[in-house]
């Protein structure tokens, strides 16, 4: 069964794990609960592995869709915006993600995990079929103008019902989870 929110967990969860921690295990076990033929017990072990890791902060980049084609069931979007005007930009985890990190991540997510669930859970639903990282280097190469930096994608929806909460606005933001080092600034 999936859980909404960490006061759901099991007591021995809640228990034992920070609360930065609970949301890892939440956001995993639901995710792996979400395959075909995952056992609870198996989703439960992976999910402790995965939160118990203290030195990864699970983070979820967030951007809004800008354009909807209905007939190819496209959206595309930032997924990412890094620096506005040149400014660094502070994500919803009160992070600041760097040009050279950001790019490293899209070229993983693109290579190993685009799929698209509904809010992190379920099934597939669709996938991410264009990518673009543009860091102010890649702009710059590529003769392309822009006051952001960031990472442009676009996902294909299958899925109908998905379709419609895109359509009518429910669905109006990429948000692509991972996992990264938190490193401070100094």
């Amino acid at each position: 069964m999936p859980y909404t929110t960490n006061a759901d967990l099991p007591k021995a969860v809640r228990g034992k794990l920070s609360d930065h921690q609970q949301t890892v295990f939440r956001n995993v076990f639901n995710s792996m609960m979400g395959e075909d033929g995952m056992t609870e017990s198996r989703a439960f072990a992976g999910a402790w592995s995965k939160a118990k890791d203290s030195s990864v902060k699970k983070m979820e980049i967030q951007g809004q869709i800008l354009k909807a084609d209905d007939s190819q069931r496209m959206v595309w979007g930032w997924a990412s915006v890094i620096s506005e005007n040149g400014i660094p930009v502070v994500d919803t985890q009160g992070d600041v993600i760097k040009s050279d990190t950001l790019m490293k991540a899209a070229t993983e997510f693109m290579l190993s995990a685009r799929i698209t669930k509904e809010m992190h859970m379920g099934g597939k639903v669709g996938e991410f079929v264009h990518s673009l990282p543009l860091t102010n280097e890649i702009a710059q190469a590529l003769g392309i103008t822009s006051d952001k930096e960031g990472w442009i994608v676009a996902c294909k929806v299958y899925d109908n019902a998905v379709w419609d909460k895109v359509k009518s606005g429910e669905l109006k933001a990429f948000s692509i989870g991972g996992k990264a080092k938190r490193e401070k600034i100094k």
